[in-house]
């Protein structure tokens, strides 16, 4: 989350400019979308597309945390240093926010299932 005393899951997190903000980060995550459009951050990204329907959103999440993970390959290394899927799926996603669809634990959490499914892909293609 932008709150994380640990610099990869602070850029992990979508609200990175939040946590750049917060001092949590050096630098900026800003990411661009198929169309060329550049966001500040995945979360900007995610709120100018999301749906309201929660399958078609994880799908959206899963694309915009690719294109992130593709554009900040260090990402991607540092991950698979931790451990890959497996540390993932170890991971917490807890912001907080009441009634969250994204929050939880490993692949209890959307927001982690959509970051495993992102890490996935790149490391497949």
């Amino acid at each position: 989350w932008s709150g994380s005393n640990d610099g990869l899951s602070a850029a992990l997190t979508n609200c990175t400019e939040i946590a750049f903000r917060k001092g949590k980060l050096k630098n900026h995550y800003p990411v661009t979308d198929k169309n060329g459009f550049i966001f500040p951050d995945s979360e900007a990204a995610y709120k100018k597309y999301k749906t309201g329907d929660l399958n078609k959103d994880m799908a959206i999440m899963t694309r915009i945390i690719a294109a992130k993970l593709k554009q900040y390959p260090r990402l991607v290394k540092h991950i698979a240093k931790r451990g890959g899927t497996e540390w993932l799926e170890s991971c917490s996603h807890i912001v907080g926010v009441k009634k969250s669809r994204w929050e939880g634990i490993g692949r209890e959490s959307n927001f982690i299932s959509c970051l495993i499914a992102a890490y996935e892909i790149v490391i497949n293609e």
